[in-house]
Formats: C-alpha cells, structure tokens, sequence
C-alpha cells in the first residue's frame, strides 16, 4: 500500500468533468485506489462515490492505492490531480 496527501489546486474543484477525468485514469489501473477526505472515503473508480466527498480548492486529500500496479498508479493519479486546470 502507498499513500499520497495532495493539496488541490483546481480552482472548481473536483466537479464532474475534472472528477470523470481521473476516474478514467484510475480505472485503467488494477489496484483499489481509494480518495481519503476529512476521514470520509471514496473509489477513485466511482465517480458518485469521488463526487460525494465534495472535494474543493484548498483541500488536502488522502490518495491510496493498494495492489500490483499501486506506485504506478499513485504516479498517475498524482499526476492527473496536477494536471487539473478547470
């Protein structure tokens, strides 16, 4: 298991075309990734259970990814979070 706290810096936070975005990422991968906020989780391979935490500007999330392909995954999800300019 590997983890990774993230500030976002998408000024719209993570609405539904930014949060659609990395559920496709996320899905291309086999291990569970899981977005932790204030102690609240959710898939990042779901996109209601992402869009349920309400993930905003400002927030620090918790990114875990548990599996065969986890530091690739994590690498990716990372990157795609970064990459977040809507």
């Amino acid at each position: 298991m590997v983890e990774k706290n993230i500030t976002i810096a998408n000024p719209s936070g993570l609405h539904t075309r930014p949060a659609k975005r990395i559920v496709d990422v996320a899905r291309a991968f086999a291990s569970e990734i899981t977005f932790i906020k204030e102690g609240r989780d959710g898939s990042a391979k779901n996109l209601l259970k992402l869009m349920k935490l309400g993930i905003t500007l400002g927030n620090t999330i918790t990114v875990r990814c548990e599996g065969e392909d986890e530091s690739a995954a994590l690498e990716s999800i990372s990157a795609a979070l970064a990459s977040l300019s809507e």
